[in-house]
């Protein structure tokens, strides 16, 4: 597992990634309900796989055990084998995107259904002006954009909340006015106060 998603990550980095189905191992040993032979090595080695491709788990609602032996006795296990995983650039491009586990029908798996959103059009890079940080708004603005909850994985909560920094620290620049013009202004009273 480990050295099919190593191989695929690099050609795949640039892009919104998303990978799934029956991985035929546990993330971790609560996926687990029954008895089960020795699952470490198999699962160390999905860790890895994920860990190296960079992967996420994208958030999933329904049936936490995706597949079942389907015996009535003692022996009977279920397992989490099947799951979504995306790169950072598909949790940019669709940042509510999820999935949910449905009950097992024909298959001893459970089918797993992506609820997707619009792509979301990247409206320009972060950009981040030192100078902000001696307005007074600064930290008030930033604590209220930071400090509610977001539901989801970390790296979903932190996405958000950057996303709206952006609009926040945006606003804040067009307050100051035209940066380059001031800039250009404040050169010319220095140079007219030097000839003096």
């Amino acid at each position: 597992m480990a050295g099919t998603l190593g191989t695929l990550a690099p050609q795949c980095s640039n892009n919104p990634w998303l990978v799934g189905g029956d991985f035929n191992a546990v993330h971790d040993l609560n996926e687990v309900c029954g008895i089960s032979g020795d699952i470490r090595i198999a699962m160390e080695d999905f860790n890895n796989g994920i860990q190296e491709a960079e992967l996420l788990p994208l958030p999933m609602q329904g049936e936490w055990y995706t597949w079942h032996n389907r015996s009535t006795t003692t022996r009977s296990l279920w397992k989490r084998l099947d799951r979504i995983l995306i790169n950072d650039r598909w949790l940019e491009r669709f940042p509510t995107s999820s999935y949910h586990s449905l009950l097992p029908r024909t298959s001893d798996h459970s089918p797993l259904v992506l609820h997707g959103d619009s792509p979301q059009h990247n409206g320009g890079m972060f950009r981040f002006d030192n100078y902000l940080t001696k307005s007074p708004d600064f930290i008030p603005s930033v604590q209220n954009i930071w400090q509610p909850e977001v539901i989801g994985v970390p790296m979903y909560a932190v996405t958000r909340k950057l996303k709206a920094l952006k609009q926040v620290f945006r606003q804040q620049r067009r307050n100051k006015g035209d940066l380059t013009r001031n800039v250009q202004l404040a050169k010319g009273f220095l140079d007219e106060a030097q000839t003096l």
